[in-house]
C-alpha cells in the first residue's frame, strides 16, 4: 500500500536515544520530526480523533486534506477505529457536521479560516450551548475587509471570541502538536469546545523541526471517548453523578433527550447565566491541570499565559503566535547590544482571558507594547489591548479598595504600579515583519522614544525618501490635509541578522508551478535528515497559482533557528527563474562570497555573465558573490516521460545544483554517494506513491544537476548584452495603456494607477505601496493589466506559418489569454496603415503614396498567379522591387520604400479560401489578406493554439531575444493595422444566430475587450469560455448601441428645433413695418436675434411662455444629451461598459482580480464565496433604476414630439417605469448584470442564493465555470466531480476509492425552477455555446450557462490540453452538451435540445483508434464511453492497470460489452478498454469498479436526458439504389461546375468526374421522399475542405470525413434541411451547398430554403 500525504511529509527523525538526554526522566519525551504546522495538528488529532468535518479553505485547507488522506488509507485512531470525514457543501454546514459527530459522543474536530470561521460563527454558539467537546484548528487568516487575503490575520480568531469557546493560540509547530491535544483535554474535562489557532502559512506551511507526541502519549492522555471518567467539577456531577462517559452522548436513542429547544422570557436569561459559575468559571482550573498533567508526561510546561526574561524586564512586548519567537530573538539582542531589559509575553489563551496571570506579570513594568495581527479601527483598542486595558484597571481598583478587593482573583496596583500601554498592528495579510520592527516597537517605549500610543509596522504613509516627483507632490497634497498621518507608522532603527551563527540560509526565486517549493522542501527535508539540523522552510507567493513569482525561505543550523520573517541575509540564492532580474533584485541580502544559481540556456559563462544587468554585474563583484549557472529546463525537458511534468521538474535540478555550489557538502564532510542516497530516499517518500519512474525521471534530473551546474570565472563589469539595459532605467508607459483616455475620475484613471502602483509592481516594488486613500478603498480601474508583460514566463511561443492557414479560427477562439488574434485586412489597408507608420517615423514623403498605389497592382498579379511555396509577404516585398525599377532605383523613392520595406518587416499575411478566393470569385481585387499575430504581453506559452490547429499553421519554437523581438515589432505593427472591414462579416445575423459565429473574435474591439495578462494557470479553460462570453456580448451590444445613438442624435436634434419653433411662434417675424423699424434703429449696434425678439415684443406685445413646460422640455433635452455624453465619452473617455461582472471568490476571482492587475473593461466586484447571485440580484435592480431613467427621458420627449404627453395620464407610469415594462428593444439595450463562478460557488456553498436568484425570475445571467473541482484552494472535491475521481478530500487508499457520490447536475435543477434558460457546453463545440449565450442573453428571464472548464494541474492534463479535454468529455458522455428554453414551450421536449452531441441514437458515439501491429499501422472502431475519456486525466488514473499482453485472457470483457451485462452475468469477468502505449502498440487498461460505476451514472444521465429531449432510436429507412446513384453524380457535377465557375477547369473532365467515385459512401439506403420538383441534392466541395469541425459537429450523421480528414456528405437524409443550411453557414471554407429540401412541410422551412439559397 502506497504512503499516506502525512507519511510522506513527516517521516521521523532517526537519532540516538541519547539525543535527548535531558528529556529522558519523562515517560514521553517526543519524536524528533520536521514537518509542518498543518501536519503537525494532523499528526495528532489522526491518533486522538473519530472523526472531523471541513471544508476546504486557504490556509487550513491541508489539515482537513491530510485527515482525509488519513481516513481513506485506513488509518485505526488510538481506539482502534477508522477515522470518518464528511466534507459538507460549506464552512456552516461543516461546523454542524462537526456538532452532530460530537452530539452522539465521537471525539470530533474540524479545521477552517478566515471567512470559514465567521460563516459558522452562529453554528459555534449553539455548539458551547450544547456542551460539545470538539475542538476547531484555525488557520489564523485575514478577513475580507475590503479586500481577498488568504494569508495571515487574527480577524477570524477574534471573531468569534464571544461564543464561548475557550480560546489557545500556537507560536509555532511544537506549541501546535501539544496544544492541539491539550485542547481535547480541556474540553472533554470542562465540557465546553475549544479553538487552538496558529498563523496561516507562517506557521500552517511552515516546515520545522520539533518533536512530535508519541501515539501512546496520546492514548494515555486523552483516552478512549467511551472511557468513563470520574467526573470533574460539582455541577458536572448534579447532571451525571460521581462518574460519566469521557465524551457525554446528547444524541442517544438508548438514552433520548431533547437538545436545542425554544425558550422564551421564562426561562432562556436563566439558561445563559447559568453556564457561567457551572461551567464556564471551572475552565481555567481545568486547562492548568490539564498543563500540568501533560508536563508530568512529556516535560513540556504549558500556562495559560507564557513569558520570556520578563520576571526583570522594564519593557514587554505582549503578543500571539508567530510574533512571539521573533521577539524573543529581539530581546535576547536588545539585551546583549545594548542593555535594554525586554521581555516577551505570550498570550496562549485568550478565552477565558488570563486576568491572573496578566495582572502579576504587567506589575510595575514601565511600558508595555500589545501588537496584533489585526486593525479595528472604530473600537477603543484592539482586542488584547482592550482586555490587557480592562484587566490593569481592575488591579488599579483593587488598589484603591485597602479594605476588600473589588476582585479578589486579581492582584493590587498603585497607581506606580501601572504601566504605559502602547498598540502596534502588524503583519496583516502575512506582511512580514522583520525584527527591525519588533525593535521599532521597543524603540518606541523607550524614555527617548516618540510614545506613540497607536501605530502600524512595517508600512509607510509617507515616504522618507520619495521614489519620484510625482509621488513627492502627491505625498505633500496628503500631507496637508492629514499632517498627523506619517506618525501612525513605525520604524526601528536597525534591522540586524538574528539567525544563528552556523546557520545557512537559502531564497528560491522562481515561478509557481516550476517545482520551487516542491524542491524547498525535498532540500530542507534532505538537510534535516541527512545533516540533523533544525530547519525552517516556508513558501511566500500569492493567491495566483501558476505562472506568477513565487519565493521560498530555507534555513538549517545546528542550533535551534526561532526568527520567524523573510530571511533577507542569506547565504546561498537558487533562481530557476531566468527573467528575475527584471522584476526583483534577487542579490539582496545575499553575504559576501555567498553563491547565485541561476536558470539560463546560454552556452557559455560569458553569454550568462553577459544576460546579468550592470548594475548587479557590480554589487556581484564588489561582494564576491559566486555565480553559476545551470539549465535546469534542458534537463527536465530530456529526463521527464510526462510532458506536463518538464516545467516542475526543472526545479529538482536545482536541488543537485544546490550541493554541488554550496560549500555545505565539504564543510559536513558529506560524499556524493550518500548525498545522493537521502535525495532519492526524499524522492521516494515524495512520489513513491506516483511510481517508480517518476521517482526515477526526478533523481536522473538531480543528479544531472548536480554534474551540470557551471560556475562564472570570469566578471567583468560592463561585459552585457545591449538588450539587458539598464535595470531601473525608468519603465516606459505600457504600449496598450498609451491610446487609454485620462478619466474624469480619479478612481477610474488608470494613468493615475500606473504612477502610483502598477509601475511599482513592475519593478519588482509591490511592497513599497504606500498606505494612501486609494489603496484604503482599493480598487483598480479597468483593463489594468495591460501593465504586464508575461514574456518572462513562458519558454516557448506559437509561430504561424501563414501558408498552411485556412482561416478555421479554432486558435483564435480557443485561446485563453487573448494572445493570438485573427484578422482581416484589405491591401489597400496594410499598405496605407505601412505609409502613416513611415511617416510617423521619418516626416514627410513625397514618392511613397503614388509607389504604393503601383505596388498595389503589382502584388494582386501575383497573388493571382501560383504561389509555388512563396508567402504573401515575399509577394510584397517582390513587388516592392518591381516598383522601384520602375522609378529608375530613383535614390529618394529607394530611400522611402526602403523605409516602407523596414516597417513592412516580416509581418505575415495568407490567402485563405474564405477571406480572399471566395471574395475574389465574386469580384477581382476584393479578396483580403487573413493575419494571425501574437500578443507578446498576454501570451503565456500554453500551445493551446498549436493544439487545436490541424493545418500545421502553428507551431513551436523556442523564446530567444530575436524571437521576442520579432514579436514585439510584429505586434506594434497589428495594433495599427485597421479593424477588420464589415464586408469580410460572414454574419449575416449574430442575434439569429446566422453564420460562423466565432469570427465575431474577428473584430478587433470584441476580442481585445477582455484585456488579460492576468494570473491564470497556463492554458485555463476558465479564461477561454469567458473571453469568449465576453466577445458575445460586445459583438452583440456594439450594432444595437450605434443604432440607438443614431436614434438617440435624432431625438435630440429633433426635440432642439421643436423646442425653438414652439418658442419662435410667439413673435411675429412676418410684420414688416416693425422689421423696418427695428433695423433703421439698431444700423449702429450689433444684430442678435436676442435682440430683435426683443424689440418685437415690445412692439407687439407678446404671449408669456408656459413656464412648466419649457422647464420639462429644457430638462428632458438636458437629459437626451448627457445621455447621449454616457454612451460617446462619459467619465472614462471611453462610453458606457456593455456588462458587469458579480464575481463569486474562487480561481476566477484570483486570477480575475489580484491586485493591481485587472483584465476587465467593465465594471467588476467580488463580496463573498457563495452570495454573487445575490448580490447581483441588489445590483441589477440599481442598474436597472439606472437605464430606466434613459428611457423614460426617451419615451416623453417621444411623446413631447408626437404632442401626446399629458402629466396627468403619464407621470404616475413613469413614476413606477421599471425594467419590467421595458419593450424588448430596450430590453436588449440593458448591459447585462452577470454573475460568475465556480462550482463551490454555484454547486455547493452559494447554491442557495443560486436558487433564490433563478425564483426570483430577473434576468440576471449566471456562468458557472465548472472544473469538478475547488481548484482555487488546491483541488478539493465537489458535488461537480464524477464517481471515482480522485482529489483532495476525496482521496484513493484502502478504504476510499476517491468520490463515490454521483455526479449534481446543476443544468436539471436549474430546469426544475422552469423560468431560467439552461445551458451545458464545453470548449468542444464553440459554435453551439455562442448559440447559447446569444439566446441566454437576448431573453428576458434567468440564464444559467454551466460550462464544463479543463482545470490542467487538478485534472492532471497538459497545459495545451483544454480544447481537447473537452472534446473527449463531449463524446465520451462525461459532459453531454443542451440547451433548455423556456420560450420554446411548456413541455420538455418542447423546450429541451440536445443539438450538438454525437451519435445521439447511440449510448456511446465510436471513434477509430489507430495503432500499430507488426510495423504496419491499424485501426480499430470502438465505442468512446466515460473511462475512455478518464484514462487521459489523471485524476482517475489509479483506477486504471495496464495489463501485459501474456496476462490476456478470456475472462476480460470489452467495457462497453460489460457495462450490458447484469450482475450475475458479470461475476469472474474484468472489464477493460483498448489503448495505446507512447509507442502506438495496442494495450489492454482493467477498469476498476468505481469508473465502471461512473460509466453506468454517466449512461443513464444520457439516457435520461435523451428521454427529455423526446429523442428516439430509429432505424435507417432504406434508399433507393438508382436515387443513391443520381444523387452521387450531381453532386459531382455540381462540384465540376463550380470549379469551372472559378476558372479551375475547362470542361472535358467533367463526364469523368460525374462517373467517378466518390471520396467515400455509407451504405446507408433512405427512401427518397415523394419529390415536390424542386429538389436539388446538397452537395460539397470536399478537395476544399479546411476540416474546421463544424458540420461534423452540428450533424456526424449527415457529415463525415474521408480518409483525407476532408468532408463529404455521408446522408443528406440523416437530419432536418436546417442542418444543411446551418452546416453551410458555419462553413469556414464555404465549400457546402445545402441544395433544397424534397420536402417542404418542416417548420419554418421557407426561413431556411431563404437562408440556404445565397449558398448554392
Amino acid at each position: 500500500m502506497s504512503e499516506s500525504i502525512l507519511q510522506k511529509i513527516s517521516r521521523p527523525k532517526k537519532v540516538s536515544t541519547d539525543k535527548n538526554k535531558k528529556n529522558s526522566k519523562y515517560k514521553y519525551p517526543g519524536k524528533p520530526v520536521a514537518m509542518d504546522g498543518n501536519t503537525a495538528a494532523i499528526m495528532c488529532e489522526r491518533e486522538s480523533t473519530d472523526a472531523a468535518g471541513a471544508f476546504p479553505i486557504t490556509p487550513s485547507t491541508q489539515m482537513g486534506e491530510y485527515w482525509a488522506d488519513a481516513a481513506a488509507k485506513g488509518h485505526l485512531n488510538i481506539s482502534d477505529k477508522p477515522l470518518i470525514f464528511i466534507e459538507p457543501e460549506g464552512e456552516h454546514a461543516a461546523a454542524a457536521v462537526t456538532a452532530g459527530l460530537s452530539m452522539t459522543g465521537l471525539r470530533a474536530a474540524n479545521f477552517s479560516s478566515g471567512q470559514g470561521i465567521a460563516y459558522m460563527h452562529e453554528s459555534l454558539y449553539a455548539a458551547v450551548g450544547k456542551r460539545l467537546t470538539y475542538v476547531l484548528n484555525i488557520g489564523a487568516r485575514a478577513m475580507t475587509k475590503s479586500t481577498l487575503n488568504v494569508h495571515a490575520g487574527h480577524d477570524d480568531y477574534h471573531a468569534v471570541d464571544d461564543t464561548g469557546f475557550f480560546q489557545m493560540f500556537a507560536k509555532k509547530a511544537q506549541h501546535v502538536a501539544d496544544l492541539n491535544i491539550i485542547a481535547h483535554r480541556i474540553a472533554e474535562l470542562a465540557l465546553t469546545p475549544g479553538i487552538i489557532a496558529q498563523d496561516g502559512f507562517l506557521t500552517t506551511h511552515l516546515i520545522e523541526s520539533f518533536l512530535l507526541p508519541e501515539r501512546e502519549l496520546i492514548k494515555e492522555y486523552l483516552g478512549r471517548p467511551d472511557d468513563i471518567i470520574k467526573t470533574p467539577t460539582p455541577a458536572q456531577q448534579i447532571i451525571y453523578g460521581e462518574t460519566r462517559r469521557r465524551i457525554p452522548e446528547l444524541w442517544d436513542v438508548d438514552n433520548p433527550v431533547m437538545a436545542g429547544i425554544v425558550q422564551n422570557q421564562d426561562s432562556y436569561m436563566q439558561s445563559v447565566a447559568a453556564q457561567r459559575p457551572f461551567f464556564f468559571d471551572h475552565i481555567k482550573e481545568l486547562t492548568d491541570r490539564a498543563f500540568d498533567e501533560y508536563y508530568e508526561l512529556t516535560g513540556r510546561r504549558y500556562q495559560r499565559v507564557m513569558t520570556y526574561k520578563a520576571e526583570d524586564a522594564d519593557y514587554l512586548i505582549l503578543g500571539q503566535g508567530s510574533l512571539v519567537p521573533s521577539a524573543e530573538v529581539v530581546v535576547d539582542y536588545l539585551r546583549e547590544t545594548r542593555g535594554i531589559k525586554v521581555g516577551v509575553v505570550d498570550l496562549v489563551m485568550f478565552r477565558p482571558f488570563p486576568s491572573d496571570m496578566l495582572g502579576e506579570i504587567l506589575k510595575g513594568k514601565k511600558a508595555v507594547t500589545i501588537l496584533e495581527r489585526l486593525d479595528q479601527p472604530l473600537a477603543v483598542d484592539s482586542p488584547i489591548a482592550r482586555e490587557v486595558r480592562s484587566v490593569l484597571n481592575k488591579c488599579v481598583e483593587n488598589g484603591m479598595n485597602k479594605k476588600q478587593k473589588a476582585y479578589p482573583e486579581l492582584t493590587s496596583y498603585s497607581i506606580s504600579d501601572m504601566p504605559a500601554l502602547y498598540s502596534g498592528s502588524f503583519g496583516m495579510g502575512s506582511r512580514d515583519l522583520q525584527p527591525e520592527g519588533i525593535i521599532g516597537a521597543v524603540e518606541n517605549m523607550l524614555p527617548d522614544g516618540k510614545h506613540k500610543k497607536q501605530f502600524y509596522l512595517s508600512i509607510d504613509f509617507i515616504r522618507e525618501i520619495p521614489h519620484s516627483p510625482k509621488q513627492k507632490a502627491y505625498q505633500e497634497s496628503i500631507q496637508e490635509s492629514y499632517p498627523l498621518v506619517k506618525e501612525l507608522a513605525v520604524r526601528g532603527s536597525e534591522n540586524p541578522n538574528l539567525m544563528p551563527k552556523d546557520a545557512i540560509t537559502v531564497r528560491f526565486h522562481s515561478v509557481g508551478g516550476w517545482g520551487a517549493i516542491t524542491t524547498g522542501k525535498n532540500l530542507a527535508m534532505t538537510l534535516y535528515e541527512l545533516l540533523g539540523y533544525n530547519i525552517k522552510a516556508n513558501p511566500k507567493y500569492g493567491s495566483e497559482k501558476k505562472g506568477q513569482p513565487t519565493t521560498y525561505y530555507l534555513a538549517a543550523s545546528s542550533e535551534p533557528i526561532r526568527i520567524n520573517c523573510e530571511y533577507y541575509f542569506v547565504d546561498v540564492v537558487l533562481s530557476p527563474d531566468p527573467n528575475v532580474f527584471k522584476h526583483t533584485n534577487a542579490l539582496a541580502g545575499l553575504k559576501k562570497g555567498g553563491n547565485f544559481i541561476i536558470q539560463s540556456d546560454k552556452k557559455t559563462p560569458d553569454e550568462v555573465w553577459a544576460e546579468i544587468p550592470e548594475h548587479y554585474q557590480k554589487i556581484i563583484i564588489k561582494n564576491d558573490i559566486h555565480v553559476f549557472y545551470i539549465d535546469g529546463f534542458k534537463i527536465a525537458r530530456e529526463e521527464a516521460t510526462d510532458p506536463e511534468l518538464q516545467l516542475r521538474m526543472q526545479g529538482i535540478a536545482f536541488q543537485g545544483a544546490f550541493f554541488a555550489a554550496s560549500p555545505l557538502m565539504k564543510k559536513s564532510g558529506l560524499s556524493e554517494e550518500k548525498l545522493l542516497k537521502a535525495i532519492e530516499d526524499q524522492l521516494q517518500h515524495k512520489f513513491g506513491s506516483k511510481g517508480q519512474r517518476v521517482v526515477d525521471d526526478n533523481m536522473r534530473v538531480v543528479k544531472r544537476g548536480f554534474d551540470e551546474v557551471h560556475e562564472i570565472t570570469k566578471k567583468v563589469l560592463g561585459a552585457k548584452n545591449n538588450a539587458n539595459g539598464s535595470v531601473k532605467a525608468g519603465l516606459p508607459i505600457p504600449q496598450m495603456m498609451k491610446d487609454i483616455p485620462q478619466s474624469e475620475s480619479q478612481l477610474s484613471d488608470i494613468h493615475r494607477f500606473w504612477e502610483q502602483t502598477g509601475n511599482f509592481y513592475l519593478q519588482g516594488m509591490g511592497n513599497d505601496n504606500l498606505t494612501d486613500p486609494f489603496i484604503g478603498l482599493s480598487v483598480m480601474p479597468a483593463v489594468s493589466s495591460v501593465f504586464r508583460n508575461m514574456t518572462g514566463i513562458r519558454f516557448e511561443h506559437p509561430e504561424w506559418i501563414p501558408n498552411n492557414c485556412t482561416a478555421c479560427g479554432n486558435c483564435y477562439t480557443v485561446c485563453p489569454d487573448t494572445a493570438i488574434p485573427g484578422l482581416v485586412s484589405e491591401v489597400s489597408d496594410v499598405f496605407d496603415t505601412i505609409v502613416k507608420r513611415v511617416k510617423n517615423n521619418h516626416g514627410k514623403v513625397e514618392h511613397l503614396p503614388k509607389a504604393v498605389r503601383k505596388m498595389e497592382g503589382h502584388v494582386r498579379k501575383m497573388f493571382a498567379a501560383s504561389k509555388n511555396g512563396a508567402t504573401v509577404n515575399d509577394f510584397m516585398q517582390h513587388a516592392i522591387d518591381m516598383t522601384l525599377d520602375e522609378f529608375d532605383k530613383n535614390k529618394d523613392v529607394a530611400q522611402e520604400l526602403g523605409w516602407f520595406k523596414d516597417e513592412l518587416g516580416e509581418f505575415n499575411f495568407a490567402l485563405t479560401r474564405p477571406y480572399y478566393d471566395l471574395h475574389e470569385k465574386k469580384e477581382e481585387n476584393s479578396g483580403g489578406l487573413f493575419s494571425i499575430t501574437i500578443n507578446p504581453n498576454t501570451c503565456k506559452g500554453c500551445m493551446e493554439c498549436v493544439d487545436v490547429c490541424n493545418d500545421d499553421a502553428l507551431i513551436k519554437i523556442p523564446q530567444t531575444e530575436g524571437s521576442i523581438a520579432k514579436l514585439n515589432k510584429e505586434w506594434d505593427f497589428w495594433l495599427d493595422l485597421p479593424n477588420t472591414p464589415q464586408k469580410f462579416n460572414r454574419i449575416d445575423d449574430l442575434e439569429e444566430k446566422i453564420g460562423p459565429l466565432e469570427t465575431i473574435l474577428l473584430n478587433k474591439d470584441a476580442y481585445l475587450n477582455f484585456a488579460s495578462g492576468d494570473g491564470a494557470c497556463l492554458g485555463c479553460s476558465e479564461k477561454s469560455v469567458v473571453h469568449i462570453f465576453t466577445a458575445t456580448v460586445e459583438s452583440l451590444m456594439q450594432p444595437r448601441i450605434e443604432k440607438h445613438m443614431a436614434y438617440l442624435d435624432e431625438l435630440t436634434d429633433k426635440l432642439e428645433k421643436y423646442i425653438q419653433t414652439k418658442l419662435m411662434k410667439r413673435v411675429n417675424l412676418t410684420d414688416s413695418d416693425t422689421m423696418s423699424k427695428i433695423m433703421s434703429e439698431m444700423q449702429n449696434s450689433d444684430l442678435t436675434m436676442a435682440e430683435i425678439t426683443r424689440r418685437l415684443e415690445s412692439e407687439q406685445g407678446g404671449e408669456p411662455i408656459d413656464q412648466e413646460w419649457l422647464r420639462h422640455v429644457t430638462q428632458l433635452l438636458a437629459q437626451l444629451k448627457k445621455l447621449q455624453w454616457k454612451y460617446t465619452n462619459g467619465t472614462t473617455g471611453k462610453g458606457r461598459s456593455n456588462m458587469g461582472i458579480l464575481n463569486s471568490t474562487g480561481c476566477s476571482s484570483v486570477w480575475g482580480s489580484t491586485w493591481p492587475f485587472n483584465p476587465y473593461p467593465f465594471p467588476w466586484a467580488n463580496h463573498l464565496f457563495q452570495d454573487s447571485p445575490s448580490m447581483a440580484m441588489g445590483v441589477f435592480e440599481g442598474h436597472m433604476a439606472k437605464m430606466a431613467d434613459g428611457f423614460r427621458a426617451i419615451r416623453k420627449a417621444e411623446l413631447e414630439l408626437e404632442g401626446k404627453y399629458n402629466a396627468s395620464e403619464h407621470d404616475d407610469f413613469f413614476t413606477y417605469f421599471t425594467w419590467k415594462q421595458f419593450t424588448d428593444e430596450e430590453w436588449l439595450l440593458c448591459p447585462p448584470v452577470v454573475t460568475l463562478g465556480g462550482d463551490g460557488a454555484m454547486y455547493d456553498i452559494g447554491f442557495q442564493n443560486l436558487s433564490r436568484m433563478m425564483a426570483s425570475g430577473k434576468p440576471i445571467k449566471v456562468i458557472v465555470l465548472d472544473t469538478q473541482v475547488y481548484s482555487n484552494t488546491g483541488g478539493q472535491a465537489c458535488t461537480s466531480g464524477f464517481i471515482g475521481q480522485v482529489s483532495d478530500m476525496a482521496q484513493y487508499g484502502k478504504v476510499w476509492k476517491g468520490k463515490s457520490e454521483p455526479r449534481k447536475e446543476i443544468g436539471l435543477i436549474a430546469m426544475a425552477h422552469r423560468n431560467t434558460y439552461v445551458m451545458q457546453a464545453t470548449l468542444a463545440n464553440t459554435s453551439q455555446m455562442i448559440e447559447g449565450f446569444i439566446d441566454g442573453l437576448m431573453t428576458k428571464r434567468p440564464a444559467l450557462f454551466n460550462l464544463y472548464t479543463t482545470c490542467q494541474p487538478e485534472h492532471g492534463v497538459g497545459d495545451d490540453k483544454g480544447a481537447n479535454q473537452a472534446k473527449l468529455a463531449v463524446e465520451s458522455r462525461a459532459y453531454p452538451l443542451f440547451k433548455y428554453n423556456p420560450d420554446h414551450g411548456i413541455k420538455a421536449r418542447e423546450a429541451f435540445d440536445l443539438a450538438g452531441n454525437p451519435a445521439m441514437d447511440q449510448i456511446w458515439p465510436t471513434y477509430q483508434l489507430k495503432y500499430l501491429e507488426y510495423g504496419q499501422e491499424r485501426t480499430m472502431e470502438l465505442p468512446m464511453t466515460f473511462a475512455d475519456f478518464a484514462l487521459t486525466e489523471a485524476r482517475f488514473r489509479k483506477h486504471f492497470r495496464k495489463v501485459p499482453r501474456s496476462a490476456w485472457n478470456d475472462n476480460m470483457v470489452l467495457l462497453a460489452e460489460f457495462l450490458e451485462l447484469v450482475d450475475s452475468e458479470r461475476e469472474g469477468k474484468f472489464p477493460y478498454i483498448w489503448a495505446v502505449d507512447r509507442n502506438q502498440k495496442l494495450n489492454r487498461v482493467l477498469v476498476a469498479k468505481p469508473i465502471v460505476e461512473s460509466c453506468e451514472e454517466r449512461r443513464d444521465f444520457w439516457l435520461m436526458l435523451r428521454d427529455i429531449a423526446g429523442v428516439e432510436t430509429e432505424k435507417p429507412q432504406e434508399e433507393n439504389l438508382e436515387e443513391k446513384i443520381r444523387n452521387e453524380v450531381v453532386g459531382n457535377i455540381a462540384q465540376g461546375l463550380m470549379q469551372l465557375a472559378g476558372g479551375n477547369g475547362d470542361g472535358n473532365g467533367l463526364l469523368k468526374m460525374a462517373l467517378e467515385k466518390p471520396a467515400k459512401t455509407e451504405d446507408i439506403l433512405v427512401e427518397e421522399a415523394p419529390s415536390n420538383g424542386e429538389y436539388m441534392a446538397p452537395w460539397l466541395e470536399t478537395d476544399e475542405c479546411s476540416s474546421c469541425d463544424e458540420c461534423i459537429k452540428l450533424n456526424p450523421n449527415i457529415f463525415a470525413y474521408n480518409e483525407d480528414n476532408k468532408a463529404y456528405i455521408k446522408n443528406p437524409k440523416a437530419g432536418p434541411y436546417e442542418d444543411l443550411v446551418k452546416a453551410a453557414e458555419k462553413c469556414t471554407a464555404g465549400v457546402i451547398h445545402p441544395g433544397l429540401p424534397a420536402e417542404k412541410s418542416a417548420k419554418d422551412i421557407e426561413k431556411w430554403i431563404s437562408r440556404g439559397e445565397k449558398y448554392n
